[in-house]
């Protein structure tokens, strides 16, 4: 099942929010107990909770380091109805907390996030509240979440290098370790291919984790690059069980750290999707895996 936050997060991270510590704006009334137990905090405030923007703020200091610029944050969060305070889905008590890179991608999609986190010490809650819009026919939100976590996550794969296989796609990496993938001048194989090209020495991965990696990928036919996220700008985090079925197979018992070669025939890619611009290509990915939970 998807996580609250990964349902909420990607639409409230492109809003733009007040920030401050709001002593005497609009969310000065929110307070935020937590007993240390893992359980979900006591929220307090005076409601109904009416705000006019997007607003964002911190409303208790933690006691761990300080978030600094290109670090993951990990964060849980409670939501709750801004009408009468009554907790709904939340994730302190999930298996997993929720990843945010605060990287530039943060800061440009919404610079108030980013600014709040940064800097932040570790165990600070926040309180977040969008208003609705009868244009849209959006419901107000409003989240409390805390900061559980900050940790520099690798931007590539660190593992030993595997000698390659003829036949497949060869790969040459730039100095920041950004792959080119040449395809060979033969016929694209018929069955999914998952090769490594460095072994890690991490974490086995699950068929159901989630992981963060680096991927660059080209079409087998010509070459040409579809989707990059070293040309993105960040690593990228979904579950295994959200991606093409060449990726959920092809990763399952890796390691954290490997770098695997991929390529998907078209029934474990996008197959004969009519219109999908990916249609009857076999796909050619170089995948880094940098986290797995």
């Amino acid at each position: 099942m998807r996580k609250v936050l990964a349902i909420l997060l990607p639409a409230l991270l492109l809003l733009t929010a007040c920030s401050g510590d709001d002593s005497s704006g609009p969310l000065s009334s929110v307070k935020v107990s937590s007993t240390g137990d893992g359980s979900v905090p006591t929220v307090e405030f005076d409601a109904p909770l009416t705000v006019d923007e997007p607003t964002l703020v911190r409303v208790n200091d933690g006691d761990g380091e300080e978030l600094t610029e290109g670090q993951t944050a990990s964060v849980r969060l409670v939501v709750l109805n801004p009408e009468n305070g009554e907790a709904g889905q939340e994730t302190y008590t999930a298996e997993t907390a929720e990843d945010i890179a605060v990287d530039d991608s943060l800061k440009q999609g919404n610079e108030q996030m980013y600014s709040a986190l940064v800097g932040a010490p570790v165990g600070s809650d926040f309180a977040y509240y969008v208003p609705g819009s009868e244009d849209t026919g959006t419901q107000s939100q409003f989240i409390v979440f805390t900061l559980t976590d900050a940790r520099d996550v690798p931007t590539r794969a660190w593992g030993s290098d595997v000698d390659p296989v003829e036949g497949l796609p060869t790969v040459e990496l730039s100095d920041e370790g950004q792959p080119t993938i040449t395809v060979p001048e033969a016929e694209a194989p018929t069955e999914p291919v998952a090769q490594d090209l460095k072994k890690g020495d991490g974490a086995v991965i699950e068929a159901d984790d989630t992981v963060t990696v680096q991927y660059h990928g080209v079409k087998w036919s010509d070459g040409t690059v579809f989707d990059s996220s070293w040309e993105s700008g960040s690593a990228a985090t979904f579950g295994l069980n959200q991606v093409i079925s060449a990726w959920t197979e092809g990763l399952a018992g890796k390691t954290v750290g490997s770098q695997v070669l991929i390529v998907a025939p078209p029934a474990t890619a996008y197959g004969s999707q009519e219109g999908h611009e990916l249609q009857n290509e076999t796909l050619v990915f170089v995948v880094d895996i940098l986290e797995a939970k």
